[in-house]
Parts: C-alpha cells; sequence; structure tokens
C-alpha cells in the first residue's frame, strides 16, 4: 500500500526548473530514501510535499486523501511529520520544554491527548525512545548538534504522526550517535510509522532504508533497492562516485 504519492511534481522559480515532472511512491511501513547531490532538489521536494511549497505542476496524495492544496497545519493533522535540514529549535528552553510546546500544540486539535497528564506521559515516553533521558533538563543551546537533531525528532514524535519525512537529520552526529540513530529509526519503523529520508550519509542510507530515489538537477535518475543504487552506473557517475572518491 502507498503511503505517500507524488505525482507530476514539477516546481520553477523563474527560468529555472528545480523540480522537473517527478514521480515517488513511498510505500506504507517502509523507510525510503532521497538521495542527490546538492541542489538537486531534494529539500524542495519535502517542502512541496509538507506544503510549505505549491507545485506549479503535479499531484500529492497521502493514503487516500489528496492533499495538494492543503495547509501544512492540515497535512500535519493527516499524520505528516517533518523535521528540518536547520534546526528549528527553541534555544531558551531545556530539551524537555521544547519537546512539550510540540505536546501542548498536538492537544489543541487532537481529541486523543487531553489533560496534563496524557501530555506528560507522551513526552516521556519520547524522551525515552530518543535516549534523551540524561539531558531532558539542559537548555538546547548547551547540547551538542547531533543531539539537537534528535530533540528535533522528538518534537516531532509527540504528534504522533504515520509518517515522517526527515531532513538531512543525521547532520552533525559524530560515527556513535549516527548509529544509535539509526536504531531509532528501526524502532519507529517497527512501530509502523513510515519514514521518508534525505540524507548525505551513505552508510545510514544503505544501513536502513527498504527503497532509494535519487535526484539529479530536478529529475528522478533511479530508484531501486539499496543494492540496485549501489551498482547503478548512472547514480556512480552522478553522487555515489563522487561522495565515495
Amino acid at each position: 500500500m502507498t503511503r505517500l504519492s507524488l505525482e507530476g511534481i514539477t516546481v520553477r522559480y523563474g527560468g529555472h526548473t528545480a523540480l522537473n515532472n517527478v514521480h515517488i511512491n513511498v510505500p506504507s511501513g517502509n523507510i525510503t530514501g532521497l538521495i542527490g547531490p546538492n541542489g538537486a532538489g531534494k529539500t524542495t521536494l519535502f517542502n512541496v510535499t509538507s506544503g510549505l511549497l505549491k507545485p506549479n505542476e503535479g499531484n500529492i496524495q497521502f493514503g487516500d486523501v489528496v492533499m495538494t492544496d492543503l495547509s501544512p497545519y492540515r497535512r500535519a493533522k493527516l499524520g505528516l511529520g517533518r523535521t528540518f535540514q536547520r534546526l528549528e529549535l527553541f534555544p531558551s528552553l531545556t530539551v524537555k520544554e521544547n519537546i512539550q510546546v510540540a505536546a501542548e500544540i498536538r492537544r489543541e486539535w487532537s481529541d486523543n491527548i487531553t489533560g496534563n497528564s496524557n501530555v506528560n506521559r507522551i513526552v516521556e515516553r519520547v524522551i525515552r525512545l530518543t535516549g534523551l533521558e540524561d539531558l531532558h533538563s539542559k537548555s538546547v543551546a548547551d547540547i551538542p548538534t547531533g543531539k539537537a537533531r534528535l530533540v528535533e525528532l522528538a518534537r516531532t514524535l509527540v504528534q504522533e504522526p504515520k509518517m515522517l519525512l526527515l531532513d538531512e537529520p543525521a547532520s552533525g552526529q559524530n560515527d556513535k550517535e549516527t548509529e544509535e540513530f539509526a536504531g531509532i529509526l528501526r524502532a519507529l519503523n517497527d512501530e509502523g510509522v513510515t519514514i521518508f529520508l534525505v540524507e548525505h550519509d551513505m552508510s545510514l542510507v544503505m544501513n536502513v532504508c527498504d527503497k532509494i530515489f535519487v535526484l539529479d538537477f530536478g529529475s528522478l535518475i533511479a530508484d531501486g533497492t539499496t543494492e540496485e543504487i549501489q551498482n547503478n552506473p548512472v547514480v556512480i557517475d552522478a553522487y555515489l562516485g563522487g561522495v565515495n572518491g
């Protein structure tokens, strides 16, 4: 079953085509990767998917709902969660407070979360899931970037999304943190969360993804399993060769 369907997505900025007739289907229950060189259009595609940018052409369907014209707020209510390439946290608040703010917002538009006890229960569960117990009382401004990435993930998870869009979530993480992060992604996926991942760390992508799509200059040049992508000469020439060489 397809969780997310992007059909014929085209985005133009003046005379520049950022995305050119892109077709992507993200299966429900999988971890799907989106890779490509800088400027390939990956974040633009995420912005279109999450509703921050309206495509010039194409349609977006999430489950049974066509959401091409829906606001980001409406897409979030449908179960679409998003993290950003640039950290979007409140540096004056603690780790727990950052997560709690998101949980309080979720309570405003959800019938499933009522009362402070439910909010606290969800916050504590997400803190445990993301391994942030030892940092929960620290200011976000005082923790490493790799851990701040986990805070942003946790803040998205309190929305209890059906699908996560993760834009370079391992950026700033060391090898140990990335390995732990891979375990978190697998645990989320085992709980039924579909994950769509943009990432430059190829070891992470190849380690956790069931399927990978490759963008280059705004066009989809390949898709397949990790093994198929690793051995695709077009992908190697456009991207993987440059990364590994």
